[in-house]
């Protein structure tokens, strides 16, 4: 008879029994093919691993860190039109850039530049190479310097100037200098309301004043004695002069003061002395240079003209003085060809900050359309107050040339006022001498290496006494 086991139990042995028998392994592929007679060759590359093993080499990186890995041809940061300023320091391609042709070209909205760095680093060599020998040689160009240096008993950009064919104008006290009159007419240019006679005026004194504006009186009584000035001198037939309007401050009798009384007119005669007694600092401090009629020789040249201030001393007669350049020309751009114009003013703190920066500003409105140029030095942008028309000249400029900030807070004015990509300013502050950054509008800035041939550093020298004109470095 046979027994029936309940389920669970034949299952048990079922599973016991299937566990005591051998395992057999599957074949694998290789041992397949090894049957059929053929064997899968093994990779060269496997055997020198096997055979040679290999350490690690590298680190690990990522696919932005390796892109310096796999090299390429850097583009120039500029294009091919302009003067030569130098040598892009990464892609060793020549920087070229000229101001007006970015302007056409609607690369900058503005054709002022500025040139910033500390003493002895090469900034007046710059501007004496880029913006004067470089621009002398193209047609349709005209050139006007301010020079304020000395060098070997001159100015320092007499040399050029004469190889040009003018004259320096000698802008100095005495006999021995040229005069530029406070009151030509030719520096309201035909409209009185922008960087006119009045307004250059009011800068002299405010200048004289160590940079204190007027009073309401005081302004008044300027305003009445400029006008009464200027019908004297119509009714005698000739050109005002600073005499005229001395004479009328302080004056009380005019129909413009007829409605004051008691107090007040003596507050007006007051106000009027006290302009008088500033503006006769110029005839007894600086006999000739401001108190005449402007000289003949005071005139715009075919290619260079150069007005020397170098013996002015410093002070407010080195601000007036490149005002009323300044303005000026202006006035000459309006009456004659407008011939594209270079101005180029060292140590433009003098013009820009204080009250000229006012004109300035004023005039600059004209620029455009007068098709001037301005290009101006400066030595420490960390000193100008937040509120001075200097800062906005600064910002508003569009083509860039900084140089060597020992300071760091220069540096760091420079980065934050021009807007360059952080670490600019530190990298600033270890710069060769000759080697600058280069801001051209909105784009960023790039390093560029001086470059000079041999009679380049010749002209463009500005320590011939020590180095005897052989230039350094």
């Amino acid at each position: 008879m046979t027994s029936t086991l309940p389920a669970p139990v034949v299952q048990a042995e079922l599973l016991t029994q299937t566990l005591s028998e051998p395992t057999i392994d599957e074949p694998t592929i290789d041992e397949l093919w090894a049957e059929r007679g053929w064997k899968p060759p093994r990779r060269r590359v496997d055997r020198m691993i096997r055979t040679h093993p290999v350490p690690p080499v590298g680190s690990p990186s990522t696919t932005r860190q390796a892109e310096i890995l796999n090299t390429a041809v850097i583009a120039a940061p500029t294009g091919h039109e302009g003067i030569l300023r130098g040598r892009d320091r990464l892609s060793r391609t020549p920087a070229a850039h000229d101001e007006l042709t970015a302007y056409k070209k609607g690369l900058v909205d503005s054709v002022n530049s500025v040139i910033c760095g500390d003493v002895g680093s090469g900034k007046t060599s710059d501007m004496k190479m880029n913006f004067l020998a470089r621009l002398a040689v193209l047609k349709g160009r005209r050139i006007v310097n301010i020079d304020k240096k000395e060098e070997n008993g001159e100015g320092e950009f007499a040399a050029m100037t004469r190889a040009a064919g003018s004259e320096p104008v000698q802008l100095w006290p005495g006999s021995e200098g040229s005069t530029i009159n406070l009151m030509d007419p030719i520096l309201v240019g035909g409209q009185e309301d922008v960087g006119g006679q009045y307004s250059i005026l009011r800068a002299t004194t405010e200048l004289l004043n160590d940079g204190h504006p007027l009073s309401p009186f005081e302004g008044k009584a300027l305003r009445v004695a400029r006008q009464a000035a200027l019908r004297a001198a119509e009714g005698r037939g000739r050109v005002p002069v600073l005499e005229d309007v001395l004479k009328e401050l302080g004056n009380v009798d005019d129909d413009a003061f007829s409605f004051l009384r008691g107090t007040a007119r003596d507050q007006m005669h007051s106000a009027g002395a006290t302009v008088r007694f500033m503006l006769e600092r110029l005839p007894e401090e600086f006999p000739g240079l401001f108190d005449g009629e402007t000289s003949e020789d005071v005139q715009l040249g075919q290619k260079v003209t150069t007005f020397d201030i170098h013996r002015l001393p410093d002070g407010p007669a080195v601000s007036i003085a490149m005002m009323l350049v300044q303005t000026w020309l202006i006035g000459m751009l309006r009456r004659e060809d407008r011939l594209p114009t270079q101005m180029n003013i060292p140590e433009g703190w003098h013009l820009v900050g204080g009250p000229t920066g006012k004109v300035v500003r004023s005039n600059s409105k004209l620029q455009r359309g007068l098709g001037l140029a301005m290009c101006v030095d400066f030595h420490h942008p960390s000193d100008f107050p937040s509120d001075d028309p200097a800062i906005a000249f600064l910002r508003e400029a569009q083509t860039i040339h900084l140089f060597r900030q020992s300071r760091e807070d220069d540096a760091m004015a420079c980065e934050r006022i021009f807007g360059l990509r952080p670490g600019t300013g530190r990298a600033l502050m270890t710069l060769e001498t000759g080697t600058r950054y280069i801001k051209i509008g909105t784009r960023p800035e790039i390093l560029v290496d001086n470059v000079r041939s041999e009679i380049e550093v010749k002209l463009t020298t500005t320590d011939s006494a020590l180095t005897r004109g052989e230039g350094r470095g």
